[in-house]
């Protein structure tokens, strides 16, 4: 099998499934072409996901894997490809869409080194100079350069979490008429910071980090971060940590952490999703569902799952079985019929 990669997909939504493509095919098997692609508008061509082409002897089979917050279809690449995975899928709001697959969230990686990864945003900028005219080549090359800041995915290891210390730290998302942030998601976080932060016997450490001049500082003073965290140690504080909190993100979605948490093997406390998944997380086994998010009912959450370390082992080895059978690279692959 080959593939034929889009080589102008958002590179921090495509890194994990081109590294996906790479243990399962080889890196001699895949090859980055714009012109399969060119048929599409510059928009599609420039997804949050990943387009490519399976080619098996006279045998080709189109895909789009969608990274995007929303569950919404790409109608244009809905109708163009034969499967269309997604890891916002939502099934009941889509209903009758027959290539529609669900995937586990997953998160950007680093997928290549230093050195290949700067052969990359060369040889694919130099592709977008010459196909795609919106003056957004720093931009797009500039995607490259942040993939730095991310793991390598043998990185997201299991470790134990600490008895007693908690980290959380995330983005104060700025707040709209559409998106409604601060009633929702960042409301919802910042009932988990209060109580961690009130929570005796519990070292606390994180908050917000605020958007400069976008999110809704005074209505969340009380839960900003001292500092921002660079990813390696927002990695290392979180393996760390005996307690993780999830919830729905921008636009409800299946934001990263949760991919995050699920391959590093941490005990969730999470409100409920609002999309699907390749199979329900179960609350007990392999994540701990709060249906009321106010900070009271967190600090019991937090309370049961601290006091009972068996129980904290349970949900941590749960997560991990859970993203081994569902949300690796390879496996999701395998969900959207690629094997190696």
């Amino acid at each position: 099998m080959k593939a034929l990669v889009n080589p102008f997909n958002h590179i921090a939504y495509s890194s994990f499934y081109i590294y996906a493509l790479e243990k399962v095919l080889g890196k001699g098997n895949i090859r980055y072409s714009s012109r399969p692609f060119r048929n599409l508008s510059p928009g599609a061509q420039q997804s949050r996901g990943l387009l490519f082409i399976l080619r098996e002897g006279e045998v080709e089979k189109k895909y789009f894997i969608c990274g995007a917050d929303s569950w919404k279809i790409d109608e244009e690449l809905y109708n163009w490809c034969d499967i269309y995975a997604s890891v916002n899928a939502n099934f009941e709001n889509t209903p009758g869409r027959d290539k529609l697959i669900s995937l586990a969230p997953s998160f950007g990686i680093k997928c290549w080194d230093k050195n290949e990864l700067a052969i990359k945003a060369i040889s694919n900028g130099i592709r977008y100079l010459l196909s795609i005219h919106d003056g957004k080549l720093k931009t797009f090359v500039g995607n490259y350069k942040r993939l730095l800041n991310r793991p390598f995915y043998e990185e997201m290891t299991y470790e134990h979490g600490e008895d007693n210390y908690i980290f959380f730290c995330c983005t104060l998302w700025y707040n709209d008429e559409w998106n409604q942030n601060d009633s929702k998601v960042n409301a919802r976080r910042a009932n988990f910071i209060r109580a961690c932060k009130d929570f005796k016997g519990i070292e606390f450490e994180g908050g917000f980090v605020a958007q400069e001049g976008r999110s809704s500082v005074d209505l969340f003073k009380d839960c900003l971060a001292k500092r921002s965290y660079p990813y390696s140690e927002w990695l290392q504080k979180t393996k760390r940590s005996a307690i993780v909190f999830n919830t729905p993100a921008f636009w409800e979605c299946h934001g990263w952490k949760l991919g995050e948490y699920l391959a590093l093997g941490k005990a969730i406390i999470s409100t409920p999703l609002s999309n699907d998944l390749p199979a329900p997380l179960e609350h007990g086994k392999n994540i701990h569902f709060v249906e009321d998010c106010s900070s009271e009912h967190l600090s019991e959450a937090i309370q049961y799952i601290i006091s009972h370390p068996e129980y904290r082992k349970q949900l941590e080895h749960g997560a991990k079985e859970y993203w081994e059978k569902y949300g690796t690279p390879e496996k999701s692959l395998e969900l959207i019929g690629i094997h190696n």
